[in-house]
């Protein structure tokens, strides 16, 4: 009776195992499907707020030290919703590929060989879909962590108690003792096996709960060396010297891959019911605690090795994310970077890429800009739209436009802002910390920077607004300076004639209808329809009437009369 439930059992293992890879071949079909689909097609990635900050604390560790250049500040991210633009951007297969394009996002470069290398990787997938969507496969199985980063646990890795491998062993020897009774002495076996389940089952949920994170994460890495290994198979030329680099990585660090079929199997893509078999077996028998520890030595000596397979993973799939976004764009161009020290820049039919039906803008400029209009008119899209061009020339090497031309910049931005209640900050201090960062900026050094300024000190009363405003302004009219500023001040227009050159945005208002065009036009903006707009939006008649009384007698007298 016993051998017949025993027989059963394995027959049930074995039609678990041909399910779980029968679950596996759809899964693969289904996503190979998905992945030829979508493939340069609009649209947003869904993400948590817990994996966002995951990237963001991957860009942070690795950005310690970091001395290639300017890192974008949380004030101009922030400022330009680079958060949407890089969810825009990303279309990655795996998390280290979405860390590479964030942190990327947030370091633009100033190395044209580094660009012009990812602008061929990304050409070569682009041009290949077979290739392409082998590569996407095996990244695909790699997958995701749910809001955790590696790099926070392995930089860790010192604070995680040594834990001695002889219980596991013991744990382990049990299991088989008892397994082994169920065999000579049935009816003492089957007690003697529950007994050690509960007896294994309570010991390894008491170590499992302390290093779940840093299991989880070693799975990952598993994962990532079986990826790595995948794309050495593939034999593509046309990306030989980062294999080559991955072999090299994968054979310093091979001591990490043996006995792992416990640790990784059933914790891939799929899962299914025969990883869910599996869970019970490394619950009973220990096997992942025990090659834990075995692991945790070699990580914390093969540090670099790890960084660097990352490294290489990432970048390739950040090439893949790349070419499919730029195949998104309804209109994209490779920058050209120039040589010098001058600030200037040379933009055609560029356009917002968070917006569906953008109004393309033109621009060149080699001096500073100051945009006036209503609000509403389209003053700070246009400034975002030349900031985020500027960001994705010098990370992705696309840019949303026909042409696009310019040195290679620092970028800072002040538009965004916003009262900081916690900190006891008003909202005009937070406006003057934002310009001093700038200001400190253009005094440091020489290189080419690019700046944006949304409503110049707009948290200040209009005399000293305007009065401190276009000294700031005018500080910045250096040659190594592109400050791009939007202002309802029409009085700055006149007063930094000199030193700006004046584009505006108008609307037309036609009976009870406002029509925007969007259009960047040359000059500064003449129309004052602040007033009409109250009165299109139903306000009374005689609040109306009397402000524009009130408007046309400080025109006229140049003083405020009394009310």
């Amino acid at each position: 009776m016993y051998y017949i439930v025993i027989g059963a059992a394995g027959l049930i293992i074995f039609l678990l195992f041909l399910r779980g890879l029968y679950d596996e071949k759809k899964a693969v079909k289904k996503l190979s499907e998905k992945l030829i689909s979508s493939y340069g097609e609009d649209g947003m990635k869904e993400m948590s707020y817990e994996e966002l900050s995951s990237l963001k604390r991957y860009h942070e560790n690795n950005s310690e030290g970091y001395e290639g250049g300017q890192v974008i500040d949380d004030i101009t991210w922030n400022d330009l919703d680079m958060d949407k633009v890089f969810l825009k951007a990303d279309r990655c297969c795996c998390q280290t590929g979405s860390e590479y394009l964030y942190d990327a996002l947030r370091k633009p470069l100033k190395d044209e060989k580094v660009i012009a290398e990812r602008i061929r990787v990304s050409r070569h997938f682009d041009g290949d879909p077979q290739k392409r969507l082998s590569l996407q496969l095996i990244l695909s199985r790699i997958g995701r962590l749910n809001g955790l980063t590696i790099s926070d646990y392995i930089n860790r890795l010192d604070e995680v108690s040594k834990d001695n491998n002889f219980l596991h062993y013991f744990c382990c020897l049990l299991a088989a003792f008892s397994i082994g009774m169920i065999f000579i002495y049935p009816s003492a076996g089957f007690p003697v096996f529950f007994c050690t389940l509960v007896f294994n089952t309570l010991t390894y949920f008491k170590r499992r709960g302390t290093i779940e994170p840093y299991i989880v994460s070693f799975a990952y890495i598993i994962r990532t060396m079986d990826a790595a290994a995948g794309l050495l198979r593939l034999k593509d030329k046309e990306i030989g010297e980062y294999t080559d680099k991955l072999k090299e990585h994968l054979t310093n660090i091979k001591g990490l891959k043996v006995n792992t079929f416990i640790l990784l199997s059933g914790r891939g893509m799929t899962g299914g019911m025969f990883g869910m078999f599996l869970d019970y077996v490394r619950i009973f028998l220990h096997l992942d605690l025990i090659k834990f520890n075995h692991m945790l030595a070699i990580v914390r000596d093969k540090n670099d090795d790890i960084k660097g397979l990352f490294d290489i993973v990432g970048f390739l799939d950040f090439a893949v994310s790349t070419a499919s976004f730029k195949k998104s764009l309804p209109v994209c161009c490779i920058p050209e970077h120039i040589n010098g020290d001058k600030a200037c820049i040379d933009i055609s039919s560029l356009h917002h890429v968070l917006l569906k039906d953008p109004v393309p803008s033109d621009i060149s400029a080699g001096r500073g800009v100051l945009v006036t209009g209503s609000n509403a008119s389209g003053k700070s899209t246009f400034l975002k739209s030349v900031a985020i061009a500027a960001v994705l020339s010098q990370s992705l090497a696309a840019v949303p436009a026909k042409s696009y031309r310019a040195p290679f910049f620092d970028i800072f931005s002040s538009m965004s802002l916003r009262d900081d209640i916690m900190a006891g900050e008003s909202y005009y201090m937070a406006e003057i910390r934002a310009l001093k960062r700038i200001l400190d900026r253009a005094d440091r050094n020489d290189e080419p920077l690019l700046c944006f300024v949304d409503e110049v000190l707009s948290g200040t009363n209009t005399i000293e607004r305007i009065a401190a405003s276009s000294q700031i302004l005018k500080s910045l009219d250096r040659d190594n300076v592109l400050l791009f500023a939007a202002t309802h001040d029409i009085e700055l227009t006149f007063m930094l004639s000199d030193h700006f050159d004046n584009y505006h945005f108008s609307e037309d208002v036609e009976g009870s209808d406002i029509h925007f065009s969007y259009r960047l036009k040359p000059g500064s903006a003449r129309s004052r329809n602040a007033i009409r707009l109250l009165s299109l939006l139903g306000y009374d008649e005689e609040i109306t009437q009397n402000a524009q009384k009130t408007a046309e007698h400080f025109m006229k007298e140049n003083k405020w009369e009394k009310l």
